[in-house]
């Protein structure tokens, strides 16, 4: 970690550290399903440079993330894992650049924190980011444990073996389907997978990226909604709307800062969703 502006008077001497802006989560959640909540941090003095902070996200925790979950009629606390992040970059960590001035917000899965035998029922969550050798952690906000319904059960038992070969629901998410099966393109509104059935039809999905009704995105409420924006903005950009796509990056900038590294992607022509198209554009060829 280094701190490349002057030092202010009356600035702390030492090295910059983490500071969490917040925690973004939903009250209810299915069990089974993931478990999305959006940690934004920056650093804890102006003008601070942070670098190689490992790169958390819906895909995966490179190591960053631990939880605390507790029963909120007890207390009893029932999940307790410390983060283990260890950013190695020649190793395959992924890592950003946390500049003067800028936020981050990662959206990560805890659902594979969560042990096969905890019950439905009323919590008290706390996530923990590490960014060797700092780390946050936030105060404890109420989430419920939903056990799943009889129609999203018998969805769990059929994804199951999905599930089991990619390792986690990033991993499912970012992977094309086995054998070319055609991604579902309607997503249901309050679908306990909406942004990871999105997120695939986006990928691998049959039409072009700027054929895409931007109308998929309209299920991504709750705590996916500055991904929703995002993800406009992505197809915005695929269709060479600029005007829109103006439109969306002033709202990013303004309402949703520590998705900012995103609207830098695109604008910069390193779209990960035309990444992933142009991949298998080249694997078809």
């Amino acid at each position: 970690m280094s701190d490349d502006s002057a030092r202010g008077e009356g600035e702390p001497a030492g090295p910059p550290g983490l500071a969490l802006r917040s925690l973004d989560h939903d009250r209810r959640y299915v069990l089974g399903f993931p478990l999305h909540v959006a940690v934004t941090v920056c650093a804890d003095r102006p003008g601070a440079c942070i670098r190689r902070l490992p790169r958390a996200s819906w895909a995966g925790s490179a190591g960053a993330i631990g939880v605390r979950l507790a029963r909120a009629d007890t207390g009893e606390e029932v999940v307790w894992i410390e983060p283990s992040a260890v950013v190695v970059r020649e190793l395959g960590t992924p890592v950003f650049l946390l500049c003067p001035g800028a936020c981050r917000r990662m959206l990560v899965d805890l659902s594979s924190y969560l042990p096969p035998w905890i019950e439905p029922g009323r919590h008290a969550l706390a996530v923990v980011y590490a960014g060797p050798p700092d780390r946050v952690e936030s105060p404890p906000v109420p989430i419920e444990l939903a056990a799943p319904s009889p129609e999203q059960q018998r969805e769990l038992q059929r994804l199951a073996p999905e599930i089991a070969r990619a390792g986690s629901w990033g991993r499912w998410t970012s992977l094309p389907p086995e054998g070319g099966e055609p991604v579902a393109g309607r997503v249901a509104a309050g679908d306990p997978l909406r942004f990871n059935r999105v997120l695939r039809y986006l990928m691998y999905g049959p039409e072009s990226l700027c054929d895409v009704d931007p109308a998929l995105l309209d299920v991504l409420d709750g705590v996916y909604a500055p991904e929703a924006h995002a993800l406009r903005a992505e197809l915005h950009a695929a269709r060479g709307d600029t005007a829109r796509l103006a439109e969306q990056a002033e709202l990013i900038r303004a309402r949703y800062p520590g998705l900012a590294w995103w609207i830098d992607r695109i604008e910069a022509g390193q779209s990960e969703l035309g990444f992933v198209r142009a991949c298998r554009a080249t694997s078809r060829g």
